[in-house]
């Protein structure tokens, strides 16, 4: 037979990770490849596309942003929001609704719809591509040839023309000045998202969160809405709470009914990302600094402030372009960012859902709930062994302070690299070549086509790293609309490369 004549061959996509930076890698590449892809999810859940966010059970901790910011694709930002009126959601959870036509579903409805979109695109007809899970976890990687081998704890080696990366963030883990060895202690919660822990805390009991972000702010929800009647103390190092969010632009808020979300564009979201910086910021100065660009931010929210605007349309246009401009800082400049302004930067960026902040600043007026900022300086269990003495120490106070606590929550948030040593994948990857630590040690070094680059500086096209582990690279790559922004894209460069090995393939 003529090798012309033959029938494409399916070229074979594998995808570490099965959150949903795995599921919209998958999603996304069978709708846009015009040839015939195998594509293999590995990851040991049960069901893939929930991930370590969307497995949730709590029906308080919700999305904390509207729903067409939450799409699985990224050029049609209405996808989740139809998803939700189409299978009842409204119905089923009228709090979702806010009086300014915004969602807020449960993360455990968000993650119902990945899942389905990923079984809807299990075969694709219009090229035979396929999408399968296999249930098991990789721990191996190694070159074959003009091919890359995936080898899994249970025995299987996966071929592939193209490897993405998408372990997205790990378990939380205990930080300093806990021992990692307080993990085992039945007073110490290190994983918060682990909600029938959170349940088993008596009503009674003194706790103590560390760390004020959204995590908190999610078992502070639990807590509460369980009549939690003891003393709950939240500690982090500058007591800072996120941000309440803005409400919807009117154009947005018109999207109540199905026939209104079809009459709006598809790519609304992906165009902003995708647009140049804003003006305020590209001409904040050369060469760029952090300093002039946070300068430049607060003089742009002056403005638009003076003329009855608020402050989130010009943050939001810096959150925005945050891929294009942490690029052009110099790695000493990266560094000094996340020591000095990366914790600002976060309660602005990453706001609270209404609903979770409106219960716990009731339970705050009503004094069950203090937040304070204090450094922690030590942690042990104490003599008795069934509570946790901790110690910490208020800014500009004199003395430390000590206190015992019957529960003791990890809040203080997820780190790309913090389980490196627990990922038999990374680790092998890493001892291969494959990666290297980007310049801020946050995550792994990718060029702007999201290809690794090894350990001897050189890119891997066949290798892609996409979502939370490149934040060291992109400085924001976390959150549904801007991950799904990520992978849309390099992926003409990545099925580029498919087509190159398919090519190769057939000539061979």
């Amino acid at each position: 037979m003529n090798p012309s004549s033959r029938p494409p061959a399916l070229q074979r996509v594998v995808i570490v990770g099965g959150g949903f930076t795995g599921a919209s890698a998958a999603v996304q590449l069978v709708r846009r490849s015009r040839m015939p892809l195998a594509i293999t999810i590995v990851d040991p859940a049960e069901r893939a596309g929930r991930g370590l966010a969307y497995h949730a059970t709590d029906p308080d901790h919700r999305l904390n942003a509207p729903s067409y910011v939450h799409s699985l694709l990224p050029d049609d930002a209405w996808h989740f929001s139809r998803w939700c009126h189409a299978s009842g959601q409204l119905e089923r959870d009228p709090q979702a609704l806010r009086p300014d036509g915004a969602l807020y579903i449960r993360r455990t409805e968000f993650g119902r719809y990945i899942e389905e979109t990923l079984q809807a695109h299990a075969l694709w007809p219009a090229t035979g591509s396929t999408i399968t899970h296999l249930r098991d976890r990789a721990i191996e990687l190694s070159p074959s040839g003009q091919a890359l081998n995936v080898t899994t704890a249970g025995g299987h080696t996966l071929p592939a023309e193209l490897l993405f990366i998408a372990t997205g963030n790990p378990l939380p883990r205990l930080q300093r000045p806990f021992d990692p060895a307080l993990a085992a202690h039945r007073a110490v919660i290190e994983n918060p998202l682990d909600t029938p822990r959170l349940w088993q805390i008596p009503p009674q009991a003194r706790v103590l969160l560390v760390g004020s972000g959204l995590t908190a702010l999610d078992v502070l929800s639990t807590l509460v809405r369980r009549q939690h009647r003891g003393e709950i103390l939240v500690v982090s190092r500058r007591g800072l709470r996120p941000k309440s969010q803005g409400p919807m632009p009117p154009v947005l808020a018109q999207a109540r009914s199905l026939a209104a979300l079809n009459a709006l564009p598809g790519g609304i979201v992906l165009d902003r990302i995708a647009g140049p910086p804003p003006a305020f910021l590209a001409n904040a100065g050369v060469p760029a600094t952090a300093r002039a660009w946070l300068h430049a931010l607060r003089a742009e929210i002056a403005r638009v402030e003076a003329g009855g605007g608020l402050w989130y349309q010009p943050f939001d246009d810096m959150r925005d372009a945050v891929w294009r401009l942490w690029p052009t800082l110099p790695a000493q400049e990266k560094r000094r960012v996340l020591r000095q302004l990366r914790t600002w930067y976060d309660v602005h960026r990453y706001r609270s859902p209404p609903q979770n902040q409106e219960l716990v600043d009731v339970a705050v007026a009503e004094g069950r709930i203090r937040f304070i900022a204090a450094r922690l300086q030590a942690v042990s269990a104490a003599d008795e062994g069934r509570d946790i003495a901790v110690t910490w120490k208020r800014p500009g106070a004199e003395l430390a302070q000590t206190q015992s606590f019957d529960a003791v929550i990890n809040c203080t948030g997820l780190d790309a690299l913090a389980a490196l040593s627990a990922n038999p994948f990374l680790v092998s990857a890493m001892q291969g070549g494959w990666l290297r630590r980007d310049a801020c040690s946050m995550g792994f070094e990718v060029d702007d086509q999201c290809c690794v680059v090894g350990a001897d500086g050189a890119a891997k096209p066949a290798v892609r790293v996409v979502g939370p582990p490149t934040v060291g690279t992109f400085g924001d790559p976390i959150g549904a609309m801007y991950i799904g922004a990520q992978i849309h894209r390099m992926l003409d460069d990545a099925l580029s490369r498919l087509r190159c090995a398919g090519s190769s393939t057939r000539t061979a």
